[in-house]
């Protein structure tokens, strides 16, 4: 039997490499007659830098810049050749990202975008001119204020703002200018990376719908939406075009505007990463696809890796099954995208501080042992 395991990161647990390796082994040890082919995949969030500059043969480079909450902290960014000349890539993750704060420190009022700015300016200064930005995991919900703020945007407001502006001051601003920018970083080209194509205001927006995950309480979710709006029409009209309506926009907190807003493009992360890793290709001839992610909810249907996986698998006609560390029990879609079967780790998320870490070794050892139950050696 030829598998390929394609796992996207188990946030806050293991990357997408530890996750990859950690399933060959047990089927391995399981199943010694398998041929398994391993191949982590990403999808604009955590673990796409690693991922594609190793895959590109570029240089993960170490650097210093603020993060969320304006503190100098170490951090990466990439720099490849391809798929352009002087392409960089950098993971918001790394230098405004959830990652980079504890679970009380969480609060987007606070958070700013300012370091991923001051990432795009060193990497200029490198050299690169196509900049990638993958925008999942995110801290923020500044629509992207404090990164044009670091890129030197010339910004009017009712009160003087501080450096490293965040959700707290999205009502204050009364103009923006782009021009600066456009000046000063001449011949760059951005696109944005995005593991879901999120809108930037409404139920399912950058506040209402992500604000709790990152620190939120429902006073800072309204207070953040209304500024979130206004931020919206001084950037539109800066812009020379409206960005409210447009697909992914609010992601990573509204950074995906302030992109757009630059002339940026926004891709789905998932498709460059698969582009790159030639991923279709590696699937051919293999008998079974196992995927997997964190939390298999309704997010992952917009663009997240492992349903991303589990489509082209039924494009090409092999199973798919996905091992995850727990499912949504509502979500009805699964044999819809090609996911057979779900192998869950626990009934509900697990947390970094959760006491049940210690058991997912053992957990997932049962989860591939039931799993090759279900896949004898000849399908």
């Amino acid at each position: 039997m030829k598998i390929l395991v394609a796992p996207d990161k188990f946030k806050g647990i293991s990357t997408a490499q530890g996750v990859a390796d950690t399933l060959n082994k047990l089927i391995q040890k399981q199943r010694s007659s398998a041929f398994v082919r391993v191949c982590p995949v990403a999808d604009g969030g955590d673990g796409t830098l690693h991922t594609v500059i190793h895959i590109l043969k570029g240089k993960i480079t170490d650097t210093t810049a603020h993060d969320p909450l304006m503190r100098l902290q170490p951090t990466t960014y990439g720099l490849a050749d391809l798929p352009e000349k002087n392409s960089a890539i950098i993971e918001m993750a790394q230098v405004s990202g959830l990652s980079k704060l504890t679970q009380s420190e969480r609060n987007p009022m606070l958070t700013t975008s300012y370091g991923t700015g001051e990432l795009v300016l060193e990497t200029y200064k490198k050299g690169a001119r196509n900049i990638r930005i993958a925008l999942g995991g995110s801290a923020t919900i500044d629509g992207g204020l404090g990164f044009l703020q670091a890129l030197g945007a010339k910004i009017s407001a009712k009160s003087v703002l501080p450096k490293g502006a965040g959700g707290q001051h999205l009502s204050l601003i009364e103009k923006i200018d782009l021009e600066p920018i456009f000046k000063n970083l001449k011949d760059i080209h951005f696109t944005g990376l995005v593991d879901v194509r999120v809108q930037l205001l409404g139920e399912f927006g950058s506040a209402r719908f992500f604000g709790p995950q990152k620190g939120a309480t429902p006073e800072m979710v309204e207070e953040l939406e209304k500024g979130m709006a206004h931020f919206e029409k001084i950037l539109s009209e800066a812009s020379g075009a409206s960005l409210k309506s447009q697909r992914g926009a609010g992601a990573a907190g509204g950074m995906g505007m302030a992109l757009l807003a630059l002339g940026g493009k926004l891709d789905l992360g998932f498709d460059f990463v698969a582009y790159t890793l030639k991923l279709e290709n590696q699937m051919r001839g293999c008998d079974l696809v196992i995927t997997g992610e964190g939390m298999l909810d309704a997010s992952s249907l917009e663009g997240k890796a492992p349903v991303a996986v589990s489509l082209m698998a039924k494009k090409l006609g092999i199973p798919c099954v996905a091992i995850v560390g727990a499912l949504d029990p509502n979500i009805i879609w699964l044999n819809e995208v090609g996911i057979s079967h779900v192998y869950s780790l626990f009934d509900k998320p697990i947390l970094i501080d959760d006491e049940r870490i210690s058991q997912i070794p053992d957990r997932f050892y049962d989860a591939v042992g039931r799993l090759l139950k279900d896949f004898p050696e000849k399908l």
